[in-house]
């Protein structure tokens, strides 16, 4: 039988055939407005004895991870020496894996030197994911992240100077209707600026109990409609400048998945894909939004895939769906299923 080991409850997608190894417990900051995850769950770090226990436990199994990713929300919390010796323990135990991430804080990450990522990357550490949100202030103070735009750009530029890949996250129409082309214009001046391996796009979306959300009911943040957040997401991508990592849009929130590309060659490429939806009429974007939302289609393009039955229950719930704002709660309620 089986020994089990302990899971955390949450990884990033691109982390989905990877080992999970958890290495701490819940989220020492947790007080992101938009977040419900670890409300509620102490912050605590497990020993290097039950973390080895771990990892002899999933060596024990014989099964060929490639790929390890340690939980929880912030792992790069741990001191300099613990990251070294789990690293080194895990990479001795388990030889066959080829890559081991982790997420990593903003403000957990810049008190690194770029020397000791540097031996973090060589005891095996291959790529931290950050969940930057935005690179406003304004935007980082009104959801409480904790950090600042210049802390973002440090911490990236001492992961990028040290050989370990770095992804972060951005959400598009989190700052509301008022900060929304602030929000991309900062952001994009991030990414130029830390010049991430990785960009990966996570479409705000306000679930209920969530602080944000009780700052949108009493007016605090007026919410971005859908098509606001995809004019948001445009604007940023047009002004990333000197950049060559990867924009991925790799989650069901996303209007569109297939804007994808490097950001150096592909910049026009994605771009035209939020201009093939803008020369849509309005019933025909309509159409794509609702298909999307019901995880019918994953890009315009596979709108021409869908059987007659199919477009004929789209138009269905349109001819009910008779106003903007009735669409746009009816979206709203399709996307908090998602996360």
């Amino acid at each position: 039988m089986y020994k089990e080991f302990e899971i955390g409850p949450i990884r990033p997608p691109s982390e989905a055939e990877s080992l999970l190894l958890r290495i701490t417990r819940n989220c020492p900051w947790n007080k992101c407005k938009f977040c419900a995850l670890y409300k509620n769950h102490q912050f605590s770090t497990r020993s290097i004895e039950e973390i080895k226990e771990d990892i002899d436990t999933a060596a024990s199994y014989g099964y060929g991870w490639e790929s390890c990713f340690l939980q929880d929300a912030n792992t790069m919390v741990l001191t300099f020496d613990k990251l070294r010796e789990i690293l080194t323990y895990l990479r001795e135990k388990l030889p066959n894996i080829k890559r081991v991430t982790s997420y990593g804080r903003v403000d957990s990450l810049a008190k690194f030197s770029v020397e000791q990522f540097t031996a973090l990357k060589e005891a095996g550490l291959d790529r931290i994911h950050s969940g930057y949100e935005s690179g406003s202030d304004k935007v980082l103070k009104l959801i409480n992240k904790g950090y600042t735009k210049a802390q973002e750009i440090e911490a990236g530029q001492k992961v990028k100077a040290s050989g370990i890949e770095l992804s972060v996250y951005f959400m598009p129409g989190v700052g509301g209707k008022e900060l929304s082309m602030e929000n991309a214009v900062e952001t994009a001046d991030v990414v130029s600026q830390a010049n991430p391996d990785f960009v990966r796009i996570r479409t705000f979306v306000a679930h209920q109990g969530t602080e944000i959300q009780k700052d949108i009911d009493n007016g605090v943040i007026s919410d971005c409609s859908d098509i606001e957040k995809v004019l948001e997401l445009k604007e940023m991508i047009a002004n990333i400048k000197n950049a060559d990592g990867r924009l991925i849009s790799d989650h069901i929130i996303n209007l569109f998945e297939d804007v994808n590309g490097n950001l150096s060659t592909d910049k026009e490429k994605m771009l035209s894909v939020f201009d093939a939806f803008f020369s849509l009429d309005r019933q025909q974007q309509k159409r794509y939004q609702l298909a999307r939302r019901m995880g019918m289609v994953r890009s315009l393009e596979h709108m021409e895939l869908l059987g007659a039955g199919q477009l004929n229950k789209i138009d269905s719930y349109l001819e009910q769906l008779d106003s903007e704002e009735k669409l746009e709660a009816y979206l709203l309620r399709l996307l908090r299923h998602y996360i």
